[in-house]
């Protein structure tokens, strides 16, 4: 198996070298070959896992311990197989949708893929971060292909570059503690402990702020950067960047959690603090949003949240040394992880198209229906939005219901104060969840079906009034994208069991725990003998004893419960649909677009009850003879950016105040006086000596 296995990963290298070049020729040629490429690293991916196999091999001495090598084990292997699955949808759906664009961004595309397969198969640090800079670089530049605003499109552009650069620096400084206390390069293909005591602590917290930075969980999302770099970015980039790019994040925080030695109390008090608010503030952010791209970025902070959440919960089970929690909680981070990658790259994708279609981001706006494919966005889009909605038995119910549970047992842990933040952690976490509803609710009813041919839309709007062409725009390619990632979310949800016994697998090989046999299989300690009726390996548990679900039995059952309905009709002969028009709170019927009930009326009570938040105002204006409230939002929805957070304020401050001290530096030590220069050089070279002195001596 092994020299297959080789065999398998230079063929993945080789394959996305050669799609990354040949999009300077031909996007079909790049995206074809991707596709393959990718098919071939999920099939790589599923060796290791399936296998249980850790492969390395060396390419050049780094130093005299260390060395540049290449390594994929089932961790690693878990995270290529989302990956590879992700691109594979993108790839083809770019087929289609890329036509408007450049061969440039083909490349910058596949570039990017390639950059996450050596971050993912970097056995050393200096290999992970050549993958990291140039992930980041390649993404800027694809960001930078945006169209719209062009102001607005660099600004986003250099914003992302900014965030990616200081991701790492602390990505680097975490590194250089693991190296003074390991004393190789080479930790990353290692499963013994890397790091204790203080120095972990350290490596702890810039990982943190560094792999954090790129999952853009507060407080690094400065006017939330993530939906803003994002809503610039070609669509089928924001799908990679928010689907996979996230990813890398959570790759790289949980491979060096996993490592460190005598977890600190207040490493998941953190974690969990970080996690819990940035899931409320995304979920609140999406559900205010008017920007079809921007509104997934935000429900990718909620998510991304959660998983910060899973994590801390992970370190705080094992301080109390209460391992099957831990393994529970540490098996939901990656399970939520495979459930949001796959569902956003499917949303980022419909969305993107349906934006395409209506020649707006604008959630409000009132476009020509898709045609050839509707019943592809229809079913894709219902799918999609009920996954990250968290509606049983999908992918993402699932995964929540996982991390929930796990919090839900805060009353294991052995002192009040984790007990208490537990517990809360788990009720912001829940509420986030609930609000999120009302995000995809906007997103499937507005974005999606709010057409011209709606009933309501259709008796206020023409398509002369919309300004646009009703033909045909769909093709094959973008809708078996939207049928394959709907496939991928019912399949996630269905056998969830045989998804937790991949992610069992990969944590086998980095904590030494079977979670799958204590939490799935038979042969578990915690196992009964009587499950409803239910076999054994169907059922995944959540403590001992506490709860358990089968998501494959509950799937079944709900299809048996609504095929009911549809016999009745079958038998009854055809539906009977009256149609009435809306009430307007006694207002006469609209008669106009803008009078009708659109996405920013729906979620206006949200931005009155939470004003502070959102900077909302009412203004009270006279028509003729009636008084009406006019809600005002400092959303900028009709444009390529938008902006909601509060936060920004005082990032707004701390950049000016960087840009005065960095000119203020520039003057005073910087004047371009070759005497000054020749100082600073003397000066540098007696501090070397002196440490070459020192550590000689």
């Amino acid at each position: 198996m092994p020299p297959l296995l080789e065999l398998f990963v230079i063929a993945t290298f080789v394959l996305f070298v050669a799609a990354s070049l040949s999009g300077i020729f031909s996007k079909r040629a790049s995206f074809t070959t991707g596709a393959l490429a990718a098919g071939v690293a999920a099939s790589t991916s599923l060796l290791a896992i399936l296998g249980k196999i850790t492969l390395s091999f060396s390419l050049w001495k780094v130093t005299a311990t260390s060395s540049a090598e290449i390594s994929i084990s089932p961790f690693s292997g878990y995270f290529l197989l989302i990956s590879s699955l992700v691109w594979i949808g993108t790839c083809v759906y770019s087929l289609k949708y890329d036509d408007d664009y450049p061969n440039s961004l083909s490349s910058l595309l596949l570039l990017t893929m390639l950059s996450m397969v050596v971050i993912l198969l970097s056995g050393d640090a200096v290999l992970f971060l050549i993958g990291w800079e140039s992930m980041t670089l390649s993404s800027f530049f694809m960001i930078l292909q945006g169209k719209g605003n062009r102001s607005g499109v660099l600004n986003a552009a250099y914003l992302f570059l900014a965030f990616g650069e200081g991701s790492t620096v602390f990505v680097m400084l975490s590194f250089a503690g693991i190296f003074s206390s390991a004393k190789t390069l080479d930790f990353l293909s290692s499963n013994s402990i890397i790091a204790t005591g203080s120095i972990a602590s350290w490596v702890f917290l810039a990982s943190l702020i560094g792999f954090g930075l790129k999952m853009g969980v507060a407080p690094f999302h400065m006017s939330e950067w993530l939906p803003i770099a994002h809503s610039s970015a070609p669509s089928n980039a924001s799908a990679l960047l928010s689907a996979t790019l996230t990813l890398m994040g959570v790759y790289g925080l949980i491979d060096v959690v996993t490592h460190l030695g005598s977890y600190q109390l207040w490493w998941g008090w953190i974690a969990l603090a970080i996690g819990g608010i940035s899931a409320m503030l995304g979920a609140l952010f999406a559900s205010a949003s008017e920007h079809t791209k921007g509104l997934p970025a935000y429900s990718t902070i909620e998510n991304n949240g959660l998983i910060i959440v899973a994590i801390g919960a992970y370190i705080l089970s094992s301080y109390y040394g209460l391992t099957l929690l831990a393994d529970l909680a540490l098996i939901a981070a990656l399970f939520h992880a495979f459930s949001h990658s796959i569902s956003k790259g499917s949303l980022f994708l419909l969305m993107g198209w349906v934006s395409k279609i209506k020649n707006s981001f604008d959630l409000n706006k009132i476009g020509p229906i898709i045609s050839i494919g509707k019943k592809a966005s229809y079913i894709g889009g219902l799918f999609t939005v009920l996954s990250l909605a968290a509606a049983p038995p999908l992918a993402g119910f699932v995964s929540e219901w996982m991390i929930l549970e796990v919090l839900f047992q805060s009353f294991r842990y052995g002192d009040v104060a984790s007990q208490i933040i537990g517990t809360l952690v788990g009720a912001f976490s829940a509420l986030a969840a609930g609000i999120i509803i009302v995000a995809m609710t906007k997103v499937y009813g507005y974005g999606i079906l709010w057409s011209e041919k709606s009933p309501l839309a259709s008796s206020v709007v023409s398509s002369s009034e919309t300004g646009q062409d009703t033909t045909k725009k769909s093709s094959l390619e973008i809708s078996s994208s939207l049928i394959y990632f709907a496939v991928l979310i019912v399949g996630i949800g269905i056998a969830a069991p045989a998804i937790f016994f991949l992610g069992s697998n990969a944590l086998f090989s980095i904590l030494g725990n079977n979670a799958f046999q204590e939490l799935v299989s038979a042969a578990g300690p915690v196992i009964s003998s009587n499950h409803l009726g239910v076999p054994l390996y169907f059922v995944i548990l959540s403590g001992n004893p506490f709860g358990g679900f089968s998501p494959t039995f509950t799937a079944i059952f709900m299809i048996g419960l609504l095929s009911v309905p549809f016999l009745i009709s079958l038998i009854g002969g055809h539906w009977r649909i009256k149609r009435t028009p809306g009430w307007f709170g006694g207002q006469p019927q609209p008669s106009t677009a803008s009078e009708v009930y659109n996405s920013f009326g729906y979620s206006t009570p949200i931005r009155l009850m939470l004003r502070f938040l959102f900077r909302t105002k009412e203004n009270v204006i006279q028509i003729g003879g009636v008084k009406r409230t006019l809600v005002m939002s400092p959303e900028e929805y009709f444009v390529d950016l938008e902006v909601l957070d509060v936060f920004k304020r005082f990032y707004d401050i701390l950049g000016r105040w960087t840009l005065s001290f960095s000119s203020l530096v520039g003057r005073k030590l910087m004047p371009g006086r070759l005497s000054n220069y020749l100082i600073y050089i003397i000066v540098a070279l007696i501090f070397v000596m002196l440490y070459v002195f020192v550590t000689v001596l």
